[in-house]
């Protein structure tokens, strides 16, 4: 009787455990619903990382149940800098957005070296933002708290240029004044996102123009487009402008400069080199 009530038993155990390791094989494996391979760079950075070579690349997983799996790498790391945190931000290419998600936070997450690897939860607003438009990822370092390397989630940049803004830039150089200024630009396809900024503008002063010229540093040369900064609210708003073919080719590879006008400086206030 004992070795049947045993038996009985036995029985029951091994149906529980028969039972619980379907009930786990039938649990639905999380699927993937979205493979991002985002490449970053000092170049797509706002405000603009100087004398800086860092690049690096990001591949992120979104799975149905929110969860996102990534690995970040960075290349060329300076040895004495080190690598802090990474988010995802609002903002187009050429603006510098807020944070809509933290990545590696340095505590739960933390690089090590030149890498990051992690998985993070997110709400259904953030799967929104993620999947979203204007969004770029940024990683920022001990040096480059602003941010170190950048890539656009939503869009693909093809070629980024960032140019310093100076009067003693200008042909022959103006003297006597603190403007400070940057533009950038960014070519997606036939198309330039662009904006500009210019600090301590004199209160005397105006701004009522700015084109990109033809030409060396070293000489004055013709408007090859003209960027519509027709006065002070143009400044440090994004603007776009469909190129022809022709002016591609030329922005992409010929010698050119950025320059600012004023209206007491109707030759050009600012100005800085493209190349």
């Amino acid at each position: 009787m004992k070795v049947r009530n045993l038996l009985l038993m036995l029985s029951f155990f091994a149906l529980i455990t028969f039972s619980c390791k379907d009930d786990d094989d039938d649990t639905p494996a999380k699927v993937s619903v979205q493979i991002f391979d985002i490449d970053l760079d000092n170049a797509y950075e706002i405000p603009m990382v100087m004398g800086r070579d860092e690049t690096g690349n990001i591949k992120m997983n979104l799975f149905d149940d929110n969860t996102l799996e990534f690995t970040i790498i960075i290349n060329n790391l300076l040895s004495t800098d080190a690598l802090t945190k990474a988010h995802v931000h609002t903002g187009d290419v050429v603006t510098a957005g807020s944070v809509a998600i933290t990545l590696v936070d340095g505590a739960d997450i933390s690089f090590s070296g030149n890498m990051a690897t992690g998985t993070v939860t997110l709400t259904d607003g953030e799967v929104t933002t993620l999947k979203g438009s204007d969004v770029y990822v940024n990683v920022h370092s001990t040096d480059e708290t602003a941010g170190l390397v950048r890539g656009q989630i939503d869009q693909t940049i093809d070629n980024a240029y960032n140019v310093a803004l100076s009067p003693a830039n200008e042909v022959p150089a103006i003297t006597g004044r603190n403007e400070t200024g940057a533009a950038y630009l960014r070519i997606i396809g036939n198309t330039m996102i662009y904006k500009a900024t210019v600090n301590d503008l004199d209160a005397t002063d105006a701004i009522n123009a700015g084109h990109i010229h033809q030409g060396s540093a070293e000489v004055n040369g013709g408007v090859l487009v003209n960027l519509g900064f027709t006065d002070n609210a143009q400044l440090d708003i994004t603007k776009s402008l469909a190129l022809t073919d022709a002016e591609l080719t030329t922005i992409n590879n010929d010698p050119l400069y950025v320059n600012i006008h004023s209206t007491q400086h109707g030759g050009g206030l600012l100005r800085g080199q493209i190349r």
